[in-house]
C-alpha cells in the first residue's frame, strides 16, 4: 500500500497539479498517466501468486513491457532457464523485484537509444552464497555508471540499490559505447549476505 501511495499517488497528484497549472500538454499528461497504469500494474501483478517461481513473475513483466517495446521500435530477447525457486518472494519482495527490472528498462527506454534489449537468467553463486542473476543488457549508447549513481538527479539507480538491499540482492551496471549490462542478483535463501 505504501508502495502504492508513494508511486501511483504521487504521479497522479503531480499530473493533476501540471493539468491544474497549465503546465503540459496533453501529450505529456498522457505520458505520465500512461506511467501511472504501468505503475498500478505492476503492484496488482505482485499481489498474484507466484508461488515463489521468479520465472511466473519475469513472465507478467514481459506481458507487460513487450507492447510498449514493440511500440517502441525495440527487439526484446527472451532468454530465461529454470531457475531455483525463491521460497521468501512474497508479494512486498516481488513487488521491489519488479520495480527494480521495471526501472532497469525504463532507463533504456528513455536514455539508451537502443534498438534490442535481451533479458537472461541464470543460476549463480556469489563465493559461498547461491543466488540467481537476472541480466537486463541493450545494445544503446551506455553511460557513465558511477557518476550516475553519485549524481542527484540519479534517483532511480539509488532507488534500485535500495530495493536490491531490501530483498537480500545487489544490482550491478557494466556500460560502454556498446551498450548496458544491468544485472540484479539474488539470494536463495533470505538473510543470505554475499561476500562482496
Amino acid at each position: 500500500m505504501q508502495d502504492m501511495h508513494d508511486g501511483v499517488g504521487a504521479s497522479l497528484i503531480s499530473a493533476l497539479r501540471s493539468v491544474e497549472q497549465g503546465a503540459v500538454d496533453d501529450a505529456k499528461v498522457s505520458q505520465i498517466l500512461k506511467g501511472c497504469l504501468d505503475d498500478l500494474k505492476l503492484a496488482i501483478d505482485s499481489m498474484e501468486p507466484v508461488d515463489a517461481d521468479l520465472l511466473l513473475l519475469l513472465a507478467s513483466l514481459r506481458y507487460r513491457l513487450e507492447p510498449r517495446l514493440e511500440g517502441s521500435g525495440i527487439t526484446l530477447a527472451w532468454d530465461v532457464q529454470d531457475l531455483p525457486t525463491l521460497a521468501w518472494l512474497d508479494p512486498s519482495s516481488a513487488l521491489h523485484i519488479l520495480r527494480i527490472l521495471q526501472e532497469g528498462i525504463a532507463n533504456i527506454l528513455h536514455h539508451a537509444q537502443a534498438s534490442t534489449i535481451r533479458l537472461v537468467t541464470a543460476p549463480e553463486t556469489q563465493g559461498p552464497v547461491a543466488g540467481v542473476r537476472v541480466t537486463i543488457e541493450d545494445d544503446g549508447r551506455g553511460f557513465d555508471t558511477e557518476a550516475a549513481v553519485a549524481a542527484t538527479g540519479g534517483r532511480g539507480l539509488r532507488n534500485q540499490q535500495r530495493r536490491a538491499q531490501a530483498v537480500g540482492g545487489t544490482v550491478a551496471w557494466t556500460s560502454g559505447p556498446m551498450g548496458t549490462r544491468f544485472t540484479l542478483w539474488l539470494p536463495l535463501n533470505q538473510g543470505a549476505a554475499t561476500t562482496d
